[in-house]
């Protein structure tokens, strides 16, 4: 059943429920990096907006990961990866407005 795991995310005082096909646990320890590069983040700059935290902490993690994918020899992002990239990105920011939107 598509999107059948749900999981709770709590960061920056925004709160809400996703659903995915991915395994629980998986999605768990995603929630964890993120919290943990959310925190990481926090400490190197001194900013106090929550949307402008988060799209720093995203900036470093794809930073990561390019970084990851030069080192095992893959130098370039293909088309269909940044096009990927892209939809994933543009996905995340229309439920982080929608989010935001509720709160005010």
């Amino acid at each position: 059943m598509p999107g059948a795991n749900r999981l709770n995310i709590d960061v920056l005082g925004i709160s809400f429920t996703v659903r995915a096909d991915e395994d629980e646990t998986y999605l768990k320890r995603i929630l964890w990096y993120f919290k943990h590069k959310v925190e990481e983040t926090k400490r190197r700059v001194r900013i106090a907006d929550p949307m402008k935290i988060s799209i720093l902490t995203s900036f470093y993690i794809i930073d990561e990961l390019l970084r990851e994918k030069k080192w095992y020899g893959k130098n370039s992002i293909l088309p269909e990866e940044s096009d990927e990239m892209e939809r994933i990105a543009l996905k995340l920011i229309a439920k982080m407005d929608e989010v935001i939107g509720t709160l005010d």
